[in-house]
């Protein structure tokens, strides 16, 4: 009998691959690499080929660049790669790379890493220049013993490099390029005119307009007006570069480089700020309210920038300025409509700036004179009504702060008076003391009090009779806190006729503005016509109006 009829009843089933669609990754490390050994096109070439040869398809591609391989994921092309293959819906049969060494060269996270992409996402590795693959257990097996492999010659390659850095460093050198400001002459330079057979670093002109940067941040000067300044000069810098600066030890001859591994070295080169200067600007960065020293990311001429949104599309606006004289903001949405908006009013303007209209606008929260005394009554009302519990509590707390005192006072006369042994006063007299102390902590943490309401109430009228002149001659640190706290979820633009609306307004202020849109009002009936002011203010203390003014 033929023994092939018996395997139709085999539970064996051969599974075909179907999937033809493989992803390719390329990649060097260096620079210098990419642009000279012409690697990327090779390794790219040897994929191609061996792609046809086994009727792939190469449905996407990622590298192509130069990347270190010292750590997965600080690598954006390879956290490009995972994430597609994650999000995919239809996935690639493989991911080919021309050696494993070009994948990782972290071991361990590497191996999890082709792991989960086998068994969770049915994505398997081909290595192009031996044509091994995860598909069997052997192959699998290979592909893992190269990517040890790479992670030993790493490792051995590091052992024999780093010594030499640290000495190198040690000796007060700098390891890499030199931060902005500097010329780098050295044997491992790219430009031909800075190549030299020991290593220097000399202050150029860019070097010199940072110096004077250091002195301006030492004078107090806000980042944003110390790159204005430098842009005056011709000299353009991030913000985000210019902060980095003021914490990079460099600058003041001192070499932080992690291969010391906390050792700190002086360097060779020229300091731009002295070390007391350094440290006085840095102290200011961990201690700014000690200090009065205000970091600033506004510009003086846009200070809405920070607070207003588009009424077309709501999306931020954000600013910039033309021909260095005109200053504009604009939606930040791309797709939007809305045109650029000047801040400011001038003679060739054909409308009204929005800063002016601004101004304006914050003319309906300040309050006539006429109604302050409705306006105190009010407040009264409110706050009393808001801090009945504080009050309530600050009462209580008086009550049994004199029962304390009380008591100390006849422990006193009993020690004085009725031999009362030291021992126990000692211990009933902190007690005491202790208690007294506790009482007074709480009291401490109380709000507004109701000896100090009347001087807040006068604070805030003053701050309501002159909002509008305070915003306009405010500086722009300034500026900001009254835009943040009359409107604290921001400001609305409408494009087409430029009006001005609020999602949230200050219930302090949303009360003045009843107050004056009322004015019609008698004022012997104006605490029965607000009678509820209390829930104009819930949630909004005194002590935020005057924030900062």
């Amino acid at each position: 009998m033929n023994l092939d009829y018996f395997k139709k009843f085999s539970s064996y089933r051969e599974e075909l691959n179907t999937n033809k669609n493989v992803w390719l990754y390329t990649r060097v490390s260096s620079k210098n690499q990419f642009e000279t050994n012409g690697s990327i096109e090779n390794q790219k070439c040897a994929a191609e080929a061996l792609a046809r040869n086994n009727n792939f398809e190469i449905t996407n591609t990622f590298g192509g660049t130069y990347e270190s391989a010292k750590g997965d994921f600080t690598r954006k092309e390879f956290k490009r790669l995972i994430s597609e293959v994650i999000k995919a819906k239809q996935k690639p049969f493989a991911i080919m790379i021309y050696k494993m060494s070009r994948f990782s060269r972290t071991g361990a996270s590497a191996i999890g890493l082709v792991n989960e992409l086998i068994r969770v996402h049915g994505v398997h590795l081909i290595e192009v220049s031996t044509v091994k693959d995860t598909t069997t257990p052997r192959g699998e097996f290979e592909i893992i013993e190269s990517l040890q492999y790479a992670r030993k010659e790493n490792i051995e390659r590091l052992e024999v490099t780093i010594p030499g850095m640290i000495a190198f460093l040690k000796n007060g050198n700098w390891l890499g390029k030199a931060p902005r400001g500097y010329n780098h002459y050295g044997k491992r330079v790219k430009k031909s005119d800075f190549i030299n057979g020991v290593q220097h670093l000399e202050i150029n002109k860019e070097g010199k307009l940072l110096k004077k940067a250091w002195k301006w941040k030492l004078n107090g000067m806000a980042d944003y007006q110390i790159r204005q300044k430098l842009a005056k000069l011709g000299f353009s810098i991030k913000k985000q570069s210019l902060s980095a600066m003021w914490r990079n030890a460099f600058y003041c001859g001192i070499n932080t480089n992690s291969l010391l591994k906390g050792e700190v070295v002086i360097g060779n080169w020229k300091p731009l700020v002295s070390w007391e200067d350094f440290q006085t600007i840095n102290e200011r960065f961990e201690n700014n309210s000690n200090t009065g020293y205000i970091k600033s990311k506004y510009c003086d001429d846009r200070p809405l920038q920070s607070d207003l949104f588009c009424g077309h599309c709501g999306f931020k606006m954000t600013g910039y300025k033309a021909k260095k004289r005109y200053d504009y903001y604009k939606c930040q949405n791309n797709m939007c409509p809305t045109k650029d908006m000047n801040a400011k009013s001038s003679k060739k303007s054909l409308r009204p700036g929005l800063n002016d209209l601004f101004e304006d606008y914050l003319s309906q929260f300040c309050l006539s004179r006429k109604y302050i005394d409705v306006f105190k009554v009010q407040m009264k009302l409110a706050l009393n009504d808001k801090n009945k519990q504080s009050i309530e509590l600050e009462s209580y707390l008086n009550k049994k702060l004199d029962d304390l005192v009380n008591q100390k006072d006849k422990l006193e006369r009993k020690y004085a008076f009725e031999n009362l042994s030291q021992d126990l006063y000692d211990k009933f007299n902190k007690e005491l003391m202790d208690k007294i102390d506790a009482v007074n902590a709480e009291k401490a943490k109380l709000g507004i009090s109701i000896s100090n309401l009347e001087k807040k109430i006068d604070k805030c009228v003053e701050v309501t009779q002159n909002l509008s002149d305070y915003w306009a001659h405010a500086n722009i640190e300034n500026k900001i806190r009254i835009q943040k706290l009359v409107f604290p979820s921001g400001i609305v633009i409408d494009p087409q006729n430029r009006q001005y609306r609020t999602k949230e307004v200050n219930s302090i202020f949303t009360m003045v503005s009843s107050i004056v849109m009322g004015q019609g009002a008698k004022t012997k009936n104006a605490s029965s016509k607000f009678d509820n002011a209390s829930r104009l203010v819930a949630g909004t203390g005194l002590e935020p109006v005057t924030f900062g003014l």
